[in-house]
């Protein structure tokens, strides 16, 4: 499939989730937990079910742009804490021109301008541990590129194929050694040919770390660095893959966590320092909490009173403290949501993309 027909399947599969809102049932691997995402029930009953935590808007942080294959819909992607303290994120669907990587200020609720150019399309940003500088992922182009945070040096790290294939590079993760983990966002359901790719601390030597996906998404490191968890977009399965003491292979998979997720999709994800697990199921407007042994404690609700399109993209808990927060587009532009997250940050806890 050529890279405009992966991005005009990507858009069609990502426009069907602004059509129809609604909750999405999850269950431990082999086990129903019989909660809905609302928890509504458990909230009116007292029970000890799944707590439900409200998200509350504090800035709109993007316009709404213009027309694009998603829509008219702004797309916020890839919320990660740099050493200044500051949030940067992109805005996936920015025009050129237009500021494409933003850095919000939580203190003072305002917006910079960090980069923009006229070809790129960003759907994930991290601060590498080795440099200190921010990744993006390129989805439109299928490069992984690097920069200052203060939007100078921009240079490509990694384009071309991988194991003959072109990647469509969605989030990024990193170790500690600053090797980077990206979930290739391809396939579907019947025809799995999304990979988790990784790449050594300067783009080179890019090997597929595990292959046969649909559409991969979300990519975390547990809190030891021991293992990633990655969502399945299109199946709505939270793997868990066990490393190899070099990170350079698998030794062990399974599907730890599910969800039935309708015409929504399991998109970013992000892991705190007790080792719970926040998925995005976009369309929903939710956020699922498991702990690591894969019982949902939670759900995080961004609420929508006025009835627009709601884009609850990716999610980020900032390190050393329980303040979380959430990228937000839609048709009435961008913005950022906060929580309080059932415990702390950790630093690249976050997968940082689409």
């Amino acid at each position: 499939m050529t890279k405009n027909k992966r991005l005009l399947a990507f858009a069609a599969a990502f426009s069907m989730t602004l059509v129809i809102g609604g909750s999405a049932t999850t269950t431990a691997a082999g086990t129903t937990d019989g909660q809905s995402a609302d928890s509504a029930a458990d909230r009116g009953r007292g029970t000890s079910g799944p707590r439900e935590v409200r998200a509350t808007s504090i800035a709109q942080v993007a316009p709404l742009d213009p027309p694009t294959p998603f829509g008219q819909v702004t797309v916020l992607e890839g919320p990660a804490f740099g050493p200044d303290g500051r949030l940067y994120f992109v805005d996936l669907t920015a025009p050129a021109g237009q500021p494409k990587i933003l850095r919000f200020d939580p203190r003072t609720k305002t917006t910079r301008p960090v980069y923009t150019d006229a070809t790129s399309g960003f759907s994930s940003l991290q601060f590498s541990p080795v440099d200190g500088k921010i990744y993006v992922t390129d989805f439109h182009n299928g490069r992984i590129a690097r920069l200052d945070a203060d939007g100078t040096g921009f240079t490509t790290v990694f384009s071309g194929t991988v194991a003959g294939r072109p990647m469509v590079p969605d989030d990024i993760a990193f170790d500690t050694s600053g090797a980077m983990y990206v979930a290739d966002y391809q396939g579907s359901p019947w025809n799995r040919i999304g990979r988790v790719v990784r790449l050594d601390a300067d783009g080179g030597n890019p090997i597929v770390l595990q292959d046969g996906l649909s559409a991969p998404n979300g990519i975390s490191f547990t809190p030891d660095f021991s293992g990633l968890w990655v969502s399945e977009y299109s199946l709505g399965h939270e793997d868990h893959f066990t490393l190899a003491p070099d990170h350079k292979s698998v030794v062990e998979s399974r599907v730890a966590m599910t969800s039935d997720i309708g015409i929504h999709g399991f998109d970013s994800n992000s892991v705190d320092a007790a080792g719970n697990v926040y998925q995005v199921v976009i369309g929903s407007a939710n956020i699922l909490v498991w702990n690591k042994s894969g019982e949902r404690i939670g759900t995080i609700v961004v609420p929508n009173r006025s009835r627009e399109t709601q884009l609850v993209s990716n999610v980020v808990i900032k390190p050393g403290t329980t303040q979380g927060y959430i990228t937000v587009g839609g048709d009435t532009g961008g913005f950022i949501y906060e929580f309080r997250a059932f415990a702390q940050g950790i630093p690249q806890s976050n997968g940082g993309g689409a």
